[in-house]
């Protein structure tokens, strides 16, 4: 009996030791298999067929909660929620709780919608169980309202994280403390109906065309001087140029003549965007938004000319790429077209916060990588968008965040027929929308008041449309646009504890 129990004690030392030790090899290595088991990772690394080295190792259960504005219905199959049991699957020892957004009534009271985003994170700080991840749209609110966890330390480790254009990754900067992580970034720019041109013997725009180069190939095709709704429309929407066009005009500037501190809404241009617009906007022959809606209906028979295939370019952005494919006709999207000197795309950027109160940050980057740039998430992302099991998902329209062949050629073999768009995808030099990483933009585009009738949206609109005098108000509203952003960016980095920059 004795013998017995000094065998079992032996074999049970020696199978804890077994899960302790791990045997090492510097033989040549052919490949690596990874499997996980309840709550532990075993990494099996097989040697020249003969040799092989098992490290495993334990972790602790961990709850990681998550909030995100795109999970749908919990009831509706939805590729997030797919990613996240993913995740679970990958990770056994680690449980991602989501964090359901309320519904509150609406104005009405008749009606129910979602609780604003900020409102809701709000309430979760006060209680303390602010989403270990969440979604943000303002860099602004987390980090005047101590929600947001510094991820220098751990991000500027992660060698996906430093693959990822300097100028996504490092968009939530500030002094040095990254305060926010990007999950994705979607192209803004014109949409293309190749068969239009094809029909009509023209070449149809290209990414590498300029903005000329783009007016006279859709000028080859529109035909607006007809009453029986057979028309072709040209353009529809140039009404975005004063935001994005600037920065074709000049290396120094982004979205809004915005150069990284201030804007320049009184520089030369600005002035020769609003003055090329208001030309545009009486080129009736071939730009849509310059018609009057009732001859837009006569020449084309419909206010749905994208859909009904009379309607040879329209601006949006890639989040709707999935629709595209829907359409009997050729489609492709080549970004906004540049200048012969300078060629830059708009992007969108979403966001991610890591909480404060978090008492597991390395897990939390661990997701928010895995949802984001990470590789092997957004594989799994491929995998799931391709497989006959989910028929019903929407499609993919996040591209890959790192500039890396696999995950792009992935990506396009889902939207094989988008050649232009690899090529604004593959392309370097973008300019960010800032409203989500810029301090004060909110303030500085939209909201700050300009007098007692105009808040600063009504100034843009009204500059825009001609209805008030851009040269007599141009000082003003640009000084008060870049008070905001001074201040805002001021109180940021003082919350911060960081100099200016």
């Amino acid at each position: 009996m004795k013998k017995l129990m000094g065998l079992t004690l032996t074999m049970i030392l020696a199978v804890m030791l077994a899960g302790c030790v791990a045997d090492t090899t510097t033989q040549n290595v052919t490949s690596t298999t990874i499997t996980t088991t309840g709550s532990n990772t075993t990494t099996q690394t097989t040697i020249d067929a003969t040799e092989s080295t098992t490290a495993t190792e334990s972790h602790d259960p961990v709850t990681i909660t998550y909030a995100a504005w795109n999970l749908g219905s919990v009831d509706n199959l939805n590729l997030e929620r797919l990613m996240l049991d993913a995740f679970e699957d990958r990770y056994p020892w680690i449980t991602v709780e989501v964090v359901e957004r309320p519904k509150v009534p609406d104005t009405t009271g008749t009606s129910e919608v979602d609780q604003n985003w900020n409102e809701f994170l709000a309430a979760r700080a006060t209680r303390g169980m602010l989403p270990d991840v969440y979604f943000t749209d303002s860099t602004e609110t987390i980090i005047m309202n101590n929600w947001a966890r510094n991820m220098a330390d751990i991000a500027y480790d992660d060698p996906e994280f430093m693959n990822i254009s300097a100028d996504i990754r490092e968009a939530a900067n500030y002094g040095g403390k990254l305060m926010a992580l990007p999950y994705a970034v979607y192209y803004f720019g014109y949409y293309i109906n190749k068969d239009i041109f094809d029909l009509a013997n023209s070449d149809a725009p290209v990414f590498d065309d300029t903005f000329a180069e783009f007016l006279l190939k859709i000028q080859d095709v529109a035909n607006h001087n007809v009453s029986n709704g057979t028309g072709t429309g040209g353009v529809v929407g140039i009404d975005r140029m004063l935001e994005w066009y600037p920065s074709q005009l000049s290396d120094d500037l982004g979205w809004f003549t915005y150069d990284g501190n201030q804007v320049h809404l009184d520089g030369a241009e600005f002035e020769a965007t609003l003055d090329l617009y208001q030309d545009l906007m009486t080129e009736t022959g071939y730009i849509v938004d310059a018609m009057a809606p009732e001859d837009q209906l006569a020449a084309f028979g419909t206010s749905n000319t994208w859909e009904a295939s009379q309607l040879a370019a329209f601006w949006n952005y890639t989040p709707i790429i999935g629709s595209m494919t829907e359409y009997d006709f050729d489609v492709d999207f080549i970004g906004t077209p540049g200048t012969a000197d300078t060629h830059k795309i708009p992007v969108v950027l979403d966001l991610m916060g890591i909480s404060s109160q978090t008492d597991h940050p390395e897990e939390a980057y661990l997701l928010a990588k895995w949802m984001s740039f990470g590789k092997e998430g957004y594989q799994k992302r491929i995998e799931f968008s391709t497989s006959d099991d989910y028929e019903d998902l929407d499609p993919l329209n996040m591209t890959p965040l790192q500039p890396d062949k696999d995950l792009l050629d992935a990506f396009f073999g889902i939207y094989d027929t988008f050649v232009e768009l690899r090529k604004v995808v593959e392309y370097d030099d973008y300019i960010i929308e800032p409203n989500k990483y810029v301090p004060g933009y909110i303030k500085a585009r939209w909201t700050r008041p300009y007098n007692v009738a105009l808040v600063m949206d009504d100034v843009f609109n009204y500059v825009r449309d001609g209805s008030l005098n851009y040269a007599e108000i141009k000082v003003q509203w640009n000084q008060f646009a870049n008070e905001e952003l001074t201040n805002a960016k001021a109180a940021v980095l003082a919350k911060l504890g960081v100099s200016e920059e």
